[in-house]
């Protein structure tokens, strides 16, 4: 008996993709459907058909395979996207150690970056910045690569960055490898005013008194006295331990950037109108269940 794949299930118990595009396809991009129908086509005739003969001429026998679609939303391609991607990124990023270091910002501003794309590109340079900027203060050129999440393993939005950077970099004046040690304050500091300054400059574009729960942010003033609050704020950055080697980095990011937000595997249970799936908790050290409905939108994804 043929069994669909997990994440296929999502899409069409119930008709239920067809049915979330008739009553919010408008909020649905041509990139997000086009993934989509890719995946729902994935291993079916519609990808595409080849046929494998025997080089004997007296063998009648054929093997045919449905070709896959590639889609960043199949778990099952996403995959093979991950592994060939991180054995590229292997190939290109220095040997040398590594830090692993984790940006993220009050729950109190997600609100203000959801699908809103052109801001959340430009959180990389905020982050980056923060790197950039104590390194050259020390005279190196670090080499840097990051990746955007908007949400968190709980598929909740959480909007943050993850940014790899070499634990030393070629000396401005010499030319030369010399070792660097990031101050986590300075760069925590850094970080938290490019993000506020970002946000302030970006008040007629966010237009926060229009955002639910937000009707008090009327004008730009009471905007900036908003946004010092939450500088006030404690902001998390995490540093992880120094690693040798950009290897364990690539793959952490290559999940989150290859594959579907959730993979099949952590699927535990769908009904039809919710879905159970796992994941692992930080603070109990311990995997977790949560269910979503299906049609929820709180990652911002």
């Amino acid at each position: 008996m043929f069994i669909p794949r997990p994440a296929k299930l999502l899409f069409t118990v119930d008709d239920g993709w067809n049915r979330y595009l008739g009553s919010n396809g408008d909020s649905v991009s041509p990139w997000t459907r086009l993934c989509v129908e890719r995946m729902l086509a994935c291993g079916t005739a519609s990808m595409g058909v080849r046929r494998y003969c025997c080089s004997s001429p007296d063998c009648t026998h054929s093997h045919f395979f449905c070709q896959s679609c590639k889609s960043k939303a199949c778990s099952s391609c996403g995959f093979k996207a991950t592994e060939q991607w991180v054995a590229q990124q292997s190939h290109i990023l220095p040997d040398c150690d590594w830090q692993h270091i984790t940006f993220t910002m009050p729950h109190l501003l997600w609100p203000f970056f959801n699908n809103n794309w052109p801001l959340l590109n430009q959180l990389f340079q905020a982050a980056t910045r923060a790197m950039l900027r104590w390194a050259r203060k020390q005279g190196v050129e670090v080499g840097i690569f990051c990746a955007l999440h908007t949400s968190g393993r709980q598929l909740n939005q959480h909007p943050h960055i993850h940014v790899s950077v070499t634990r030393g970099g070629l000396s401005v004046k010499h030319g030369v490898w010399k070792s660097i040690f990031f101050k986590k304050q300075a760069v925590e500091k850094i970080w938290r005013t490019a993000v506020t300054e970002l946000l302030r400059d970006n008040h007629d574009r966010i237009n926060p008194a229009s955002l639910p729960g937000h009707s008090h942010l009327r004008d730009e003033k009471q905007w900036r006295r908003y946004l010092q609050a939450q500088y006030g704020r404690r902001w998390k950055v995490h540093f992880a331990k120094k690693t040798r080697g950009a290897w364990r980095s690539v793959k952490y990011l290559g999940r989150y950037l290859k594959r579907p937000p959730v993979s099949a595997t952590k699927l535990r249970h769908y009904s039809g109108g919710a879905v159970v799936h796992n994941y692992y908790d930080h603070r109990t050290q311990q995997y977790r269940q949560k269910t979503l409905t299906a049609y929820s939108d709180d990652s911002g994804q």
